[in-house]
């Protein structure tokens, strides 16, 4: 599917999807409890359903009710099979240490450009715990056969925060004694706050000395029926944030202001900006207020606001950056490599040095013709970038966008925008 994108001003009221980082973590969770877990609120992306697949092929109950997912799981790890990632990497390494607490062989893999993520990380560690592991020269498919033996080990946090999540899910739901994970270097660390506070609602508790020293303890007992409420998701609505500072006026509703979730520091970086922001309750109201200003803003522990952030930079006064571009090598494409080629297509200036991107605001775009590379933050950020510049762009293989927003182009429509898909 491509999408054509007439620039256009974003006006009314919108409610975000469903946070895909808590949801794909509450239905790992969810397939450990013995017992039933009422999802509220639940996502439909993509991604939230390869999850929802991959526990019901694990042993669980799913079933749709009215608004919510019951899950129903007897938490039971003697897994087998075939288990399909399909193109989330959350999914595959949070989901690799989960499967490796089984005795009998696992195979894990993906499609898309999940084949093509590199997952030394697992074969590193897991080994380290038991686990007989087999990958494919560094990459999906991998063989895994435990059951893994929760011990006191070290990983590297430098590269993701999923490993870590997986990790940890899976010593909190097996381990009979107190553990401790040394981890160099964490990344994405609010990413991990989110996992520690769902264990906790799951009984399972884990303490950190500075993200460095984790702390796994035996679970405690817990209710048999959870009920879990997905809150909305930042990262979707940090381009629709970012559109409306550049073009119109929107509020946004539910999202979370006490949220764990990262992303929510797009609001602080668009106050630095120069965007009017107004927050009440769960709604957020953006204006485009005219003259914007150039910013700084480290994306280590942030990366999937990278691209919208790289956009608004196009439309600041003065040259801004973005620090933590090593964060971007490894997602569905090369994101470095996309944001560069999308400014340049559109007649931005931009350059790379070493971990930072400097973007030249006040450039006159362009229309033009994008290849996001099957990349959902790239068909996001080229769609505001043509809202903000007032030009036609045509985006490729749009639908790539469901991974994450299912319904993004129907709420910019309902917004206003002028989108035709073909």
């Amino acid at each position: 599917m491509h999408a054509i994108i007439q620039g256009d001003s974003l006006n009314g009221v919108i409610s975000v999807p469903p946070s895909k980082s808590y949801m794909q973590r509450v239905c790992a969770m969810a397939l450990l409890h013995n017992g039933k877990t009422i999802i509220q609120n639940p996502g439909s992306s993509n991604d939230d359903l390869a999850v929802l697949k991959i526990i019901q092929e694990l042993g669980a109950v799913v079933e749709r009710k009215d608004d919510s997912i019951h899950i129903l799981s007897k938490g039971e790890t003697n897994f087998s099979g075939t288990i399909i990632a399909e193109e989330s990497g959350l999914a595959a390494r949070m989901f690799a240490p989960i499967l490796a607490m089984s005795s009998t062989e696992v195979i894990l893999t993906g499609s898309g450009s999940l084949m093509h993520r590199p997952v030394e990380l697992i074969s590193n560690v897991l080994p380290l715990l038991g686990v007989q592991v087999a990958d494919s020269e560094g990459y999906l498919p991998i063989k895994l056969k435990g059951p893994l033996k929760p011990r006191n080990i070290e990983v590297d946090g430098t590269q993701s925060s999923q490993y870590l999540t997986g990790l940890l899910i899976a010593i909190s739901f097996s381990t009979k004694e107190d553990i401790n994970l040394r981890v160099t270097d964490l990344v994405s660390k609010h990413y991990i706050d989110l996992t520690l506070d769902l264990l906790k609602t799951f009984g399972c508790i884990v303490t950190h000395e500075d993200y460095e020293i984790f702390k796994i303890s035996p679970r405690t007992t817990v209710e048999q029926e959870l009920i879990v409420r997905i809150e909305g998701d930042w990262s979707a609505a940090a381009p629709i944030l970012v559109g409306a500072a550049l073009s119109g006026s929107v509020k946004v509703k539910g999202l979370n202001h006490n949220s764990l979730q990262a992303d929510k520091v797009i609001v602080d970086v668009l106050r630095r900006a120069g965007v009017h922001i107004n927050v009440q309750d769960d709604v957020i109201e953006v204006d485009d207020t005219g003259e914007l200003f150039s910013f700084e803003h480290n994306a280590v522990h942030t990366p999937d606001l990278f691209p919208p952030l790289a956009v608004l930079a196009l439309f600041a006064n003065g040259t801004s950056h973005i620090s933590g571009v090593q964060r971007l090598f490894n997602k569905e494409s090369n994101r470095a490599a996309t944001i560069a080629d999308m400014i340049r297509e559109m007649g931005g200036q931009m350059e790379v040095r070493e971990n930072n991107m400097f973007i030249k605001g006040g450039c006159t775009l362009k229309s033009a013709v994008i290849n996001p590379e099957r990349d959902h933050r790239i068909v996001m950020a080229a769609t505001i970038a043509a809202i903000g510049a007032g030009v036609k762009v045509e985006i490729k293989d749009a639908d790539a966008v469901e991974k994450s927003y299912p319904n993004f182009f129907k709420a910019l429509q309902s917004l206003g925008v002028n989108v035709t898909l073909t």
